[in-house]
């Protein structure tokens, strides 16, 4: 049996797993059935320019900076990164416009300008509160294998349940933000950060408002894109020795009795002590990796399942408001728009609207040329149901989203846009429908109940976003940390030498 392990998969969880593997001695090789490394965090191209068609931001700096810090390299000698003063740009309808910004006090001084005193003390109090949500969660949760009610009490002690209550998950963020404001336009505004994590803020716990404090910490764009950020941790891996193969799609990983005893790629069987699956558990739990694993890993049910996305990576010029690097245009009637993604399962006729300037950065500038955009609203998982996905519901959905930037004043004008639907994603996500998130938050519970790195069968584990701690680029990172940890544990010590990364090693990613 050979003593490399095998990781499947290259987005961010599967490299940083691979990462501290490789620090903490293992052998590693990676597979990546496509040609580029990254996963969600993904290159698309549209009229001649390459455009991050995923996540376009960084949040947690500190996951990226203990994982190269683990591996005796640092995070800032591999990426250069811009820290955002101005968070984001918010329109509505009638020309409402609202600033965010790193600084919390100027931040509730521009929400005192435009909805009030009122509103402006009740969101330092909404910052102060998100502030002690994260404080609470960031080991028993964050820093766990997975959140349980064992863990919460043996983190907190007889203050455990206590301390439960005060990670506010009885109630959804809805109700939280209902009671903490009385402009509408507030709700909504961070009521969309459960679509950060692909759910509803009339579901989602209202422990998610720790998203707030998250971003107050500090937005980082990134140079050169995601892809920066994707570099930089291919190239540590590889100066750590991990060996990165892309283009190699994996077959069946391949379980004698109840232990997981490596892959089969093109019909090659390929020996392992452990394989790490960093994708979605849904194509484990449908067989699309062989029998053994559907056995015993749950795939997401439909009705479970996240939002998916309609993107349009473009090159445009934009006219009206004065765009800066993230700007989220907002319908009018929120509620709409969740019972049409969650019930009636269908693009909303008024969308929220995000636009990803990425030429720009915390200033508008003037909009003369054609610049780099990506739109993005929300859709429902339905993309294995592509008869949904007619030529003309895509067409209904770009009318659906200029419509609502025209009615917040902005217009583009594009000769060509790249459009990737629900279907797409299907198809570059198996068995997901297109889900972005894995399973959607809904409740109480399902702070409790997501996966963790660990299977029921021997020698398999899992990472990524559809696993604990949840979606998004930090969090998938520390899902890959989680599973090298239980691989470490679970193996026998015959390792080599930790290596150090060797400074100035050059990444073919």
């Amino acid at each position: 049996m050979s003593d490399e392990v095998i990781v499947v998969g290259g987005g961010v969880g599967g490299l940083a797993c691979a990462i501290d593997l490789a620090a903490r001695g293992r052998r590693v090789r990676l597979l990546e059935k496509n040609d580029d490394l990254g996963g969600k965090a993904r290159r698309v191209r549209a009229a001649g320019a390459e455009l991050d068609g995923g996540p376009t931001v960084l949040t947690m700096l500190w996951v990226f900076e203990e994982l190269f810090d683990h591996a005796g390299e640092s995070f800032r000698s591999r990426l250069t990164l811009d820290r955002a003063d101005r968070l984001a740009r918010h329109g509505w309808s009638g020309g409402t416009r609202l600033d965010l910004f790193a600084d919390g006090q100027r931040s509730a001084d521009a929400i005192g300008e435009v909805f009030g005193a009122r509103e402006a003390r009740a969101y330092l109090k909404f910052c102060d509160d998100a502030r002690k949500i994260f404080q609470l969660s960031e080991n028993a949760f964050l820093r766990s294998q997975r959140l349980t009610l064992p863990g919460v009490i043996k983190e907190f002690g007889a203050r455990g349940l206590a301390a439960l209550a005060r990670l506010d998950s009885h109630r959804s963020m809805w109700g939280s933000l209902q009671k903490r404001f009385r402009e509408p336009r507030l709700r909504q505004l961070f009521g969309r950060y459960a679509t950060y994590v692909g759910s509803s803020p009339f579901e989602t716990p209202a422990t998610l408002n720790m998203i707030a404090y998250v971003e107050s910490e500090g937005v980082y764009r990134a140079r050169g894109g995601m892809r920066g950020l994707v570099h930089a941790l291919a190239s540590l891996a590889e100066s750590l020795g991990v060996t990165i193969e892309r283009g190699v799609h994996v077959d069946r990983i391949v379980v004698k009795g109840r232990q997981a005893v490596g892959v089969e790629t093109a019909g090659a069987f390929r020996p392992a002590p452990a394989v790490v699956f960093n994708g979605d558990v849904s194509a484990l739990g449908t067989g699309l990796l062989g029998e053994h694993p559907a056995r015993v890993v749950k795939a997401t049910p439909p009705e479970s399942r996240s939002l998916s996305a309609v993107t349009w990576a473009m090159k445009a010029r934009a006219e009206g408001m004065a765009l800066i690097h993230h700007n989220v245009l907002f319908c009018d009637d929120y509620p709409a728009e969740f019972e049409a993604l969650l019930g009636r399962q269908r693009v909303p006729a008024e969308p929220t609207v995000y636009i990803c300037a990425q030429d720009r950065g915390d200033e508008p500038i003037p909009g003369d040329e054609p610049e780099r955009l990506l739109v993005l609203v929300n859709a429902p998982p339905t993309g294995d149901r592509p008869e949904r996905w007619t030529e003309r519901e895509r067409e209904r959905c770009t009318e659906a989203m200029t419509g609502v930037l025209a009615e917040a004043g902005v217009t583009l004008h594009s000769t060509a846009a790249t459009q990737t639907t629900p279907v797409e994603f299907e198809k570059l996500f198996p068995a997901t429908g297109g889900a972005l998130y894995g399973p959607r938050w809904r409740g109480a519970r399902s702070v409790l109940a997501r996966a963790g790195a660990s299977t029921a069968i021997d020698g398999l584990y899992v990472a990524g976003g559809s696993v604990h701690p949840g979606p998004g680029v930090p969090m998938a990172a520390l899902s890959g940390r989680r599973a090298a940890e239980k691989v470490h544990e679970d193996l026998p010590s015959t390792l080599r030498s930790p290596r150090g990364a060797t400074s100035g090693t050059t990444s073919t990613g």
